[in-house]
C-alpha cells in the first residue's frame, strides 16, 4: 500500500482526537471537520440517531464518516469502496482504532451494490465524487439491494452549487449548506 496522503482527526466520542489516514491520490475527499461536526450534531436530534445504529458508509474514501459514527456509538459500519488503496487505508485505520470487530470493508460499487442479506441499515452516508451522477442514482440501487429501508436515514453530501438528490422514492427531511458543501437528509418512502 502507498503512504497515506494525510490525516484527519475524529471530532467526538470514545476516539475523540484519534487520527484517520487519508488514502493516497485523488480518490478521497474527506468530509471536513466542520461539516462532520455539524452533521453529527444534527443527527443527535433526528431518529434513528447514531448511537446503537448500523451504518453504511458508501463511497467511503477515508472512512471518516463511518469512523466518526463508530466513535459516537454506532454498533457496526459497513464501508463500500472500489479503490484498493482506500480499502487498505480503511482496514489499517479500523485495526489501529480497534474497530475491526465493528467494521466490514467491501469492494463494492454503490451503483451496483451487493445484496444485503440482513436488515437495512439505520443510517447511510453517501458522499460520492462531486459532479457525478452517483448521488442521484445510488440511493435507489441501495434500496433495491436491501441496504436502505423505511426507517433508514440517508445523508447525501454534494457540492452546494450543483445539488443532486434522488428523483423518486425519497423525501427530503432537511438540507444544510456549509461553504461549497451541501448536506441532504432523506428518508425512503419506497
Amino acid at each position: 500500500m502507498s503512504q497515506p496522503a494525510g490525516k484527519i482527526r475524529i471530532n467526538a466520542g470514545t476516539h475523540r482526537g484519534r487520527m484517520i489516514d487519508v488514502p493516497p491520490g485523488d480518490v478521497s475527499r474527506p468530509t471536513g471537520a466542520r461539516v462532520r461536526e455539524a452533521l453529527f450534531n444534527i443527527l443527535q436530534h433526528i431518529e434513528p440517531g447514531v448511537a446503537e445504529s448500523t451504518v453504511l458508509d458508501a463511497c467511503a474514501g477515508s472512512g471518516a464518516l463511518g469512523f466518526e459514527a463508530l466513535s459516537r456509538g454506532a454498533t457496526h459500519v459497513t464501508f463500500f469502496e472500489t479503490d484498493r488503496d482506500a480499502r487498505e487505508t480503511i482496514e489499517d485505520t479500523a485495526d489501529n482504532l480497534d474497530f475491526m470487530s465493528q467494521a466490514t470493508i467491501k469492494r463494492a460499487d454503490v451503483l451496483h451494490p451487493p445484496v444485503n442479506r440482513t436488515v437495512p441499515c439505520d443510517l447511510v452516508f453517501l458522499d460520492p465524487p462531486y459532479d457525478s451522477d452517483i448521488a442521484a442514482n445510488a440511493p435507489i440501487a441501495l434500496a433495491e439491494a436491501g441496504w436502505i429501508g423505511a426507517s433508514t436515514l440517508l445523508v447525501i453530501e454534494t457540492r452546494h452549487s450543483s445539488p443532486v438528490i434522488p428523483e423518486t422514492s425519497f423525501n427530503v427531511i432537511d438540507t444544510r449548506a456549509y461553504g461549497d458543501t451541501a448536506l441532504y437528509l432523506l428518508n425512503y418512502s419506497g
